[in-house]
């Protein structure tokens, strides 16, 4: 039966990829047939051991290298500026860059918890707060940051969440956060553009910015002109194919009929309460304003001088340049760039400024997200060592 059903689909694809007028409805239907679990995700399938291994030691290497270059050239210049002892005012700065990472992850647990309770699931501080830690993780340890999502829904539908709001949840708030940043983008490219003077890093920022937007808008296409959005599928999956990047363009194609799909079904379910998408949104620019603030506070703690506005400029322009960089939380293009940038300020020690930077904006999630995995673990050993202890096994009649 499930085999006549993926001929039925390889069929409609064949027939839509020829036709310039699909019909409307193929984009639910796609949807469904590849979605037949009721939007449920399957647990990511495991790669194989020597692909991770593989990327690991990329990942390793990568941030090595762009550590040793970033130190070689703090090291070795003639006459370096001496670093100012550390007083009590570059404490309160670092105080506030962590304060920034707190608010961080507490915009993202509330917005889990507005969810949680729109959508009348239980309302768990726990879960809202492991769902976003742990998306975060994945976030940085994954390519593009792509791996965040997909295990936020299959952690929630673990967790006892019905199906449509452990889907509704995360999807929503990646909408939001993309919109999110693509605000504070533009409304800092509008006000303190003059806070980067390379023309080539300027229009590579407003690129990326503009990818953030791809999408949102996409969904909110398939919301309003499905049709439309179908052909716009169609149009990137014949020119892959072209370039020979796409090997199975059905496939392909249906699987983007699928996720605009289901985020633009899922994101209909949060925002039918005006009042909820705005809190979404405040709580989204409040979280890329807070986390594109760290900068600000590093520089300080270092003995640098610097704006908060023209900081936060110049760390949204590093943020939407290197988010064309496929690499896993940006690594090596952030620092690098971290670097280009802020080096301009000629102070002592922006080599250690650039790794507080990545500590607390990138390796505190990847830290937190193993000490979720720790406790998690330790607790499973806990409550089974108390079920033997109340269940003791049956002793064995002769």
């Amino acid at each position: 039966m499930d085999d006549m059903q993926d001929k039925t689909m390889d069929m409609t694809v064949d027939e839509n990829i020829v036709s310039d007028d699909p019909p409307e409805q193929d984009i639910e239907s796609a949807a469904e047939a590849m979605n037949r679990e009721d939007n449920l995700p399957e647990k990511p399938k495991p790669k194989k051991k020597w692909v991770k291994r593989l990327g690991i030691i990329l990942f390793v290497l990568i941030n090595a290298a762009v550590i040793y270059f970033t130190a070689f050239k703090e090291f070795t210049k003639e006459s370096p500026a001496p670093m100012q002892p550390f007083t009590f005012t570059n404490i309160l700065f670092l105080a506030g860059g962590v304060l920034c990472l707190a608010v961080v992850l507490g915009c993202e647990t509330v917005k889990y918890l507005l969810m949680m309770r729109h959508l009348g699931e239980k309302v768990s501080v726990r879960h809202a707060f492991s769902t976003a830690a742990l998306g975060k993780y994945y976030d940085c340890i994954t390519p593009s940051g792509a791996g965040g999502q997909p295990f936020q829904i299959y952690y929630l539908h673990s967790k006892g969440y019905t199906g449509g709001a452990a889907s509704a949840m995360p999807l929503s708030g990646f909408c939001t956060m993309q919109f999110g940043f693509t605000t504070l983008a533009f409304l800092m490219f509008i006000f303190f553009n003059d806070a980067i003077t390379e023309p080539a890093l300027k229009i590579t920022a407003y690129i990326g910015a503009l990818t953030y937007l791809i999408a949102p808008v996409m969904i909110v296409i398939s919301g309003v002109a499905p049709k439309l959005s179908m052909r716009i599928i169609t149009f990137f999956v014949k020119l892959g194919v072209t370039l020979h990047i796409v090997k199975n363009p059905n496939r392909v194609r249906m699987s983007g009929f699928k996720m605009i799909h289901n985020y633009s079904v899922n994101l209909k379910k949060i925002t039918k309460s005006k009042k909820l998408f705005i809190q979404l949104m405040l709580l989204s620019l409040l979280f890329q304003t807070a986390i594109s603030s760290i900068p600000f506070f590093v520089i300080h703690t270092m003995g640098g001088e610097i704006g908060f506005f023209k900081a936060l400029a110049m760390t949204v322009f590093i943020q939407a340049v290197v988010c064309l960089v496929p690499t896993p939380g940006n690594s090596g293009a952030a620092e690098a760039s971290f670097y280009l940038v802020f080096s301009a300020l000629g102070t002592a020690g922006t080599f250690w400024a650039m790794l507080i930077w990545r500590l607390l904006c990138y390796y505190s999630f990847i830290i937190i997200g193993v000490l979720i995995y720790g406790y998690n673990a330790l607790t499973n050993v806990i409550q089974k060592a108390k079920l033997k202890k109340t269940n003791p096994p049956p002793e064995p009649t002769e």
